[in-house]
């Protein structure tokens, strides 16, 4: 996020921004189809010189953020909720990955209101940024780079629209009260403007640089024409845009706890984030840890998310153990059954930098050391007996408030590699054949920073089921791998999966049954590859149809 607070400038924006956020709410919340045009912002009240012009752009990055625990860019690993890898406690995320949602489902609305909030946010700005004088050195260069910045907002925002709702409305302005009669556009018409933003953007945006630290660059407006590549299924497209990026000079952290850390953030392997500052307040930090942290007695984490036994076995043994999860119900508190460690034990290691499971060690905001499942309260417990430890951040630092202060990571290197390797694979007719030296240079150079024992891949010997698996293992519970499933129709493949796992109860016994189903999902590709257009906006649309098989 673009993060003035770090600057002697934010003194300067801090009331203006204040009013951009509460005026553009009144032209962009849920029902902005309803409000009279001149409740926006107009350029005889704003509009008037590059302050201005810096706190209309701020607010547009704020929209990456959700607030009320919803989903969006700055919670996007919560969509790995609605694969075979994640399970929720929460009803309204767990409806959605029981495939029983329906139009009034909260998740589905905010979703939809929080990124036309930021479409709408962009446009307001850029249609009137040309009204503002870019005076002195650079001007001209300034104003591109803050229209590059916007353009690249929009697309973002479009992006998770059309990949979830299919076709929807299509707004280049500030929409007014005659856009209620808006018709829902096809998602190759808003991907076609998807892409005029960011060919602006990649022409105009700067190259990676300590200035730029949270703000988009021409490497964060790449990665996502790769994404944008990949959604269609254009390999050549996808491909070429990772091409690009990877002569960019980002690298891989050296290693991959240090990925996501307070201690290393903004690293090498960071292409674009959500930037957040704790203050003790709920103003400039994320609220995506109290979702993914657990409960214990001093740690107050509502553990949403949790990781299933089908998850931990994507994990490779690296150590080969015939364990493939046992019938156990542990008497002795004191103690973890050996079977339910073998379960675990010998596994690439990123399991461990991943998830808590049965003997895991943790640091909780007392920086006392907590053994897991023993120091745990059985109150908002997981209902699979593991939870997450990427994105919870240890010991006495850590908030796991509404106002944590790690970055939350969008685009990363690693995402590139494998997103390239998949690209290439498709473009020339198959995995078997990617050259050695692709291999070497992507999954390989991955797979080495995990572990010096994981084996590595020789040209003619990998499939795209271990791309795949590679995707969900390096990148889980951060997203993608809902994106992923989808385009592979892996999820189709799933279809009536259930969600296995431990379970762990108040008096610390481990009861180990993979047979014991946790919870039933249904997958119909006829309805879910797609969510329901809100019921909210139907009503407020008279021209808005709803997805197949949902309720209208």
């Amino acid at each position: 996020m673009i993060h003035y607070q770090k600057t002697i400038l934010m003194k300067k924006l801090k009331h203006t921004y204040i009013m951009v956020i509460c005026l553009l709410c009144l032209a962009c919340n849920q029902e902005f189809l309803d409000k009279n045009p001149n409740d926006a912002l107009s350029a005889d009240s704003f509009w008037s010189n590059e302050y201005d012009a810096i706190a209309g752009l701020t607010a547009i990055y704020d929209a990456l953020e959700t607030g009320n625990e919803s989903l969006g860019w700055a919670t996007l690993g919560l969509f790995d909720l609605f694969t075979p890898l994640g399970n929720s406690r929460n009803g309204v995320y767990r409806q959605i990955a029981e495939g029983v949602h329906n139009p009034d489902n909260r998740i589905v609305n905010e979703l939809w209101e929080n990124m036309y909030k930021g479409v709408v946010r962009s446009n307001d700005f850029l249609v009137h940024i040309d009204e503002i004088p870019f005076e002195g050195e650079n001007g001209e260069e300034r104003k591109n780079i803050m229209i590059g910045e916007a353009r690249f907002l929009r697309a973002m925002y479009y992006y998770l629209l059309v990949e979830v709702y299919g076709d929807v409305p299509l707004f280049i302005t500030v929409p007014t009260a005659q856009d209620a009669d808006a018709y829902r556009a096809p998602v190759s018409e808003v991907v076609e403007l998807m892409k005029e933003d960011l060919l602006f953007a990649v022409d105009h945006l700067p190259v990676p640089g300590q200035e730029q630290t949270g703000r988009a660059t021409k490497g964060a407006a790449l990665a996502l024409r790769m994404k944008i590549g990949l959604f269609e299924k254009d390999w050549a497209a996808a491909a070429t845009a990772a091409e690009q990026i990877m002569s960019m000079g980002y690298s891989l952290v050296p290693n991959y706890e240090d990925v996501i850390s307070t201690t290393n953030e903004n690293n090498e392997e960071v292409i674009f984030d959500v930037e957040h500052i704790f203050r003790n307040e709920s103003e400039s930090g994320g609220n995506f840890e109290k979702m993914y942290a657990f409960r214990s007695a001093s740690a107050d984490g509502w553990s949403w998310m949790q990781p299933t036994s089908w998850y931990v076995d994507q994990f490779e043994r690296i150590i080969q153990n015939p364990v493939e999860g046992v019938d156990y119900i542990n008497e002795d508190p004191d103690r973890i059954p050996d079977d339910v460690y073998a379960y675990f034990e010998g596994r690439d290691p990123r399991l461990d930098h991943t998830i808590l499971r049965p003997g895991s060690h943790f640091k909780d905001k007392l920086d006392d050391d907590i053994l897991y499942p023993h120091d745990f309260q059985a109150v908002n417990h997981s209902q699979v007996g593991m939870h997450m430890r990427k994105y919870v951040i240890p010991g006495a630092e850590t908030s796991q408030s509404r106002d944590s202060p790690l970055d939350y990571i969008i685009f990363r290197y690693a995402d590139v590699l494998l997103n390239y390797l998949e690209a290439v694979a498709m473009r020339d007719g198959g995995a078997e054949t990617v050259s050695q030296a692709i291999l070497d240079q992507t999954i390989n150079s991955i797979r080495s920073r995990a572990s010096e024992d994981l084996p590595l891949y020789t040209a003619g010997a990998i499939t795209m089921a271990d791309i795949y698996r590679e995707r969900m293992v390096e990148l889980s519970m951060e997203g993608w791998s809902f994106f992923d499933m989808r385009r592979n129709s892996m999820i189709e493949i799933n279809e009536g999966f259930g969600v296995y796992g431990l379970t762990v109860d108040a008096g610390n016994t481990v009861d180990f049954n993979p047979n014991i189903i946790n919870q039933v999902r249904i997958f119909d590709p006829a309805m879910h590859y797609l969510w329901p257009i809100p019921t909210s906006e139907l009503e407020r649309g008279k021209n808005l149809t709803q997805n197949p098989g949902y309720p209208e």
